[in-house]
């Protein structure tokens, strides 16, 4: 047994669960950050010793609480300790995950709550002609252009309030299939982030297994073999490495990930091939050549680091912006 966290904001308490508060009550002991905490004064009227803590808590401390501000370093320092976090209605992996998302976590949930329950009204016989006549077809352009929306907002540097935006109509996207999903009984949102939630914590057995690495290398290594496992599981069928190359994807970005996949599956193609290579595709002048040399420039960036989609976003913006001041010369 250990010290059971209870990570809660003041302006949060009505966000405490059945669950953490009966665990408050039958602690011995509970003891607050903030002395002022509301919760203090419900738990007394219980018959619990609630009060402000006036020593530093004992990780170890069996049968004792504390009711911490979220973003409290106190949390994830006792969290290390061995104390048990909670986290609302969440089931994390662990109590340091429940301590390093304890700061917007409440807050979060009752924010995406809203966010599936209108999306169900708008759904529902009761909502909007437009959003019930929606199929997953119709979507996937809305689904394309809030992706590169995002995109753009990011390569223009407006990471703050318009990021935030676009960002929030994208997971528009992600919540109307869901539930066009769930209203055909194929899945539902929580199903959904079940999923991801599962595949995060077996694709990081670094953080959340025993697994050592050295370097963000051997975590991509990892990730490709584990994500091939889970390809070649029984219930898949059979599955060829690209298996899970979107025919719709973009040429350019297509060939990055396809190389990307390749070089855990032996691939090897560093500067100086990629370079000869390119070099070689160059000296013919077809279009099969010219595929050629795309794809070797494609290998190029990725030897270099460079991401080939990026440069060349990057590139067109600045051409965009020199032709614009001087028509017909556009030069780089």
């Amino acid at each position: 047994m250990a010290l059971l966290v209870v990570p809660l904001a003041a302006e949060h308490v009505g966000a405490l669960t059945l669950d953490e508060l009966d665990r408050l009550a039958s602690c011995e002991r509970v003891m607050f950050e903030d002395p002022t905490h509301p919760l203090i004064g419900r738990l007394r009227a219980m018959g619990v010793d609630a009060a402000a803590f006036d020593d530093e808590p004992d990780a170890t401390r069996s049968g004792w609480a504390l009711v911490a501000d979220p973003r409290s370093a106190r949390v994830i320092d006792l969290a290390r300790s061995g104390a048990e976090v909670t986290s609302g209605a969440a089931t994390p992996p662990d109590s340091l995950t429940a301590a390093r998302g304890a700061h917007d976590l409440r807050a979060a949930a009752a924010a995406l709550s809203n966010a599936v329950l209108i999306m169900s009204r708008l759904r529902s016989d009761d909502g909007c002609p437009w959003d019930r006549e929606q199929t997953h077809e119709s979507l996937k352009v809305h689904l394309l252009e809030e992706a590169y929306e995002v995109i753009d907002a990011i390569d223009a540097g407006k990471t703050g309030a318009d990021l935030e935006e676009e960002l929030g109509d994208l997971l528009l996207q992600v919540l109307f299939h869901a539930r066009l999903a769930d209203q055909d009984d194929r899945f539902d949102i929580a199903s959904v982030a079940d999923g991801l939630v599962a595949k995060l914590v077996r694709r990081h057995p670094h953080v959340f297994g025993e697994t050592a690495v050295d370097g963000s290398g051997e975590v991509v290594a990892n990730w490709e073999r584990i994500k091939r496992e889970e390809k070649a599981s029984p219930e898949r069928g059979e599955r060829g490495p690209w298996a899970d190359t979107p025919s719709s994807l973009p040429a350019l970005l297509a060939a990055y990930k396809m190389q990307k996949r390749a070089a855990g599956l032996g691939f090897v193609a560093d500067e100086e091939a990629a370079r000869s290579a390119l070099a070689g595709a160059l000296a013919q002048e077809d279009e099969a050549s010219m595929g050629r040399a795309l794809f070797w420039l494609v290998a190029l960036c990725r030897a270099m680091g460079v991401d080939p989609e990026g440069a060349l976003r990057r590139e067109l913006s600045e051409w965009q912006r020199s032709f614009e001041t001087s028509p017909g010369g556009g030069g780089g």
